[in-house]
């Protein structure tokens, strides 16, 4: 009997194990089964996913293609038609223009004052040695010319713009040429309509923005002469929010076609900020606005 018991565990106990294994296997495939129809399905979407950003994909390309056409068909109507804009607008006018750092060299828009018919008597451009006290001390002592109580880069400075308004170059102007603090192009004695102020610098120079621009600027207003601020569309850091908070209109892309015709309208008698940065409140100055008489500035 113990044998026959035995025998009978055995064979429960293999009976269970089969079923056992045969669950596992049907559960295994079943598994798979659906591990691979995931997969399937997964690889599917994905497939679908990938012709729906391809599709996709080509059509922001058409639209680029577009809008780079009709880019360049705008940048074709400017070039062909900015000098026809411009001609003649500014006839008889006497303009300085004023680099007040040499990082940035703004000479390049003499070909479009020319087209407008103004006149550039002079391009002043200010070295680093201008921000030297010690040396302007030094020549001050030489001219026999009291040290002002104000600070003497300001006031070398406001003589210096003082001396372009009115058309006559100082002792003082004379001795800061021979000494490299400023270089002049041109004719310093013959007065002037119109100041062009060109900034922009590699670094940051607050102090220098401060006791020159401003009080180039200051200075101009005192003078009753109207002046615009210009800049390039790429510099390290911009001159054009301060230009902006001392009330005279700006271009900070004057490097551009669009940038030169704005400064051209801009001095004929509408003012404002324009340009292509933050700081720009316009584009481009309106045509249909008519010229001011006087070019005030807001």
């Amino acid at each position: 009997m113990i044998p026959n018991m035995k025998f009978y565990v055995i064979s429960i106990v293999a009976i269970f194990a089969a079923l056992g294994i045969g669950v596992y296997i049907g559960f295994t495939l079943d598994t798979n089964s659906f591990i691979v129809e995931q997969k399937e399905d997964i690889a599917t979407k994905l497939e679908e996913r990938f012709d729906f950003l391809k599709s996709e994909n080509q059509e922001i390309k058409k639209e680029l293609k577009e809008i780079d056409k009709e880019n360049d068909e705008y940048k074709y109507f400017i070039s062909s038609t900015y000098e026809e804009i411009i001609k003649g607008r500014l006839e008889g006018m006497k303009i300085a223009i004023i680099e007040t750092k040499s990082d940035y060299m703004y000479s390049g828009i003499g070909q479009v004052l020319d087209i407008a018919n103004a006149s550039i008597t002079s391009i002043t451009t200010l070295n680093d040695k201008i921000m030297d006290e010690e040396m302007l001390n030094t020549i001050y002592d030489d001219l026999d010319i009291p040290v002002p109580t104000d600070g003497i880069i300001p006031n070398s400075i406001k003589e210096l713009t003082e001396s372009l308004i009115i058309g006559e170059e100082t002792k003082l102007i004379k001795k800061l040429i021979e000494n490299n603090s400023v270089d002049i192009v041109g004719d310093t004695n013959q007065p002037i309509d119109y100041i062009i102020i060109a900034g922009g610098s590699i670094k940051e120079d607050k102090k220098r923005l401060s006791l020159v621009d401003q009080t180039i600027i200051n200075m101009a207003k005192d003078k009753d002469m109207p002046l615009v601020g210009i800049e390039k569309l790429v510099v390290n850091y911009s001159y054009i929010p301060t230009y902006k908070n001392l009330k005279i209109s700006t271009i900070d892309n004057v490097d551009t076609l669009i940038g030169k015709i704005s400064l051209i309208l801009t001095i004929e008698g509408r003012p404002g900020h324009y340009g292509s940065k933050p700081t720009a409140e316009e584009l481009f100055p309106n045509l249909n606005t008519p010229a001011l008489k006087s070019s005030k500035e807001r």
